[in-house]
């Protein structure tokens, strides 16, 4: 139901968002103590005092996180510990927490998005047989988030706002203020997705404002094409209101669909199997598709999208303006700042947010 974007114009620009990932050392640490320790030999037992010690190191792939979230790795190793395990505070990862692990080895997580100059402390305990206990930590920092990207303006039927073109897509957020109409036929759709700028995929969920019969509608959704959006019926969504919408994969092809309306805290979320290509990631104001036919668009104020979060490779961003059968601009995006942008009916782009 909801027509993928069609990019007509493009135009490379550059700006820059935050800092890079470095990749991290590996600290270790040391404890010694002297033992008796027993061997055999031609039958005979021999006791002697030796002094033994016990090591073990931890390291990242990488110090940083960007704030949008992403796949850290953590290595590890000892030298003759029995038993050993890793712990993360705050905790992170899902399950136990200190999980035991062999004593040599490396573990792979995820890090959800987390505001700029967030820590996390991860910590490789290990125990030998001579109950030695030695234990080393690392940092992770999130920070700002993106880096540099390539701002592509362009021009579509149907949307208007931003998306970001990548590769491995796994989850993205954002949150936006919910729109008036004016007492004008037509409608007007805001959403977060995942795919559908250069493949025929898409998950995605958000709000719908429709004016008719002198009176207007809205309701929550939420699609996966190719099936039909799907009203959310167990929220009821205002104009004015706040809304934070999640699309994330969980595991495999199972994704969830979130949404929070921060004004009056009601919620909603679903886990589906989603098998697109996670190609790109968007934050758009739509003239939603009906049948086969694209809506009129509805005459809104101004939208803000703010919490722009992407976890995946990122290559560029698009800029996109909405045009109609006339090529006469319908809809315009502001320039991006760190807050995010806004959304304004006409030929007009907004200023963006203020910080």
């Amino acid at each position: 139901m909801r027509a993928r974007v069609l990019v007509i114009g493009v135009l490379t620009l550059m700006v820059s968002f935050g800092a890079v990932a470095f990749a991290s050392a590996a600290p270790s640490g040391t404890t010694c103590k002297t033992v008796t320790v027993a061997t055999r030999s031609h039958g005979r037992t021999t006791h002697r005092r030796a002094r033994v010690c016990e090591t073990a190191a931890i390291g990242l792939d990488r110090a940083t996180v960007t704030a949008v979230g992403g796949t850290v790795t953590v290595h590890y190793a000892a030298t003759h510990a029995t038993a050993c395990a890793l712990a993360v505070s705050p905790s992170i990862w899902h399950g136990r927490n200190p999980t035991p692990v062999r004593c040599r080895g490396a573990y792979t997580f995820h890090v959800p998005p987390a505001s700029a100059g967030r820590s996390w402390t991860m910590r490789f305990t290990a125990r030998n047989q001579y109950r030695q206990i030695v234990g080393v930590a690392r940092v992770l920092v999130a920070t700002p988030a993106p880096t540099t990207l390539g701002i592509v303006p362009g021009y579509s039927s149907n949307w208007s706002g931003y998306a970001l073109e990548g590769a491995g897509i796994t989850g993205t957020q954002g949150t936006f203020t919910v729109p008036t109409l004016q007492p004008t036929p037509g409608d007007t759709s805001e959403w977060v997705g995942v795919d559908g700028v250069s493949n025929g995929s898409l998950i995605q969920a958000g709000i719908h404002e429709e004016y008719s019969g002198g009176h207007v509608w809205i309701w929550p959704w939420w699609e996966v094409l190719p099936d039909a959006e799907q009203q959310i019926t167990s929220m009821t969504v205002n104009a004015g209101d706040n809304v934070t919408v999640t699309v994330r994969k969980l595991t495999g092809s199972v994704w969830r669909i979130a949404l929070v309306d921060n004004t009056n805290g009601q919620s909603f979320s679903i886990n589906r199997t989603y098998s697109g290509p996670a190609t790109s990631a968007e934050w758009i104001v739509e003239a939603p598709s009906i049948g086969n036919s694209i809506a009129t668009l509805g005459v809104f104020t101004p939208v803000t999208f703010s919490g722009l979060v992407v976890d995946g490779v990122q290559m560029s961003l698009d800029q996109l303006f909405m045009v109609d059968g006339g090529n006469n601009l319908i809809s315009s995006p502001s320039a991006l700042d760190q807050v995010g942008f806004a959304v304004a009916y006409g030929q007009i782009p907004p200023p963006p947010p203020p910080p």
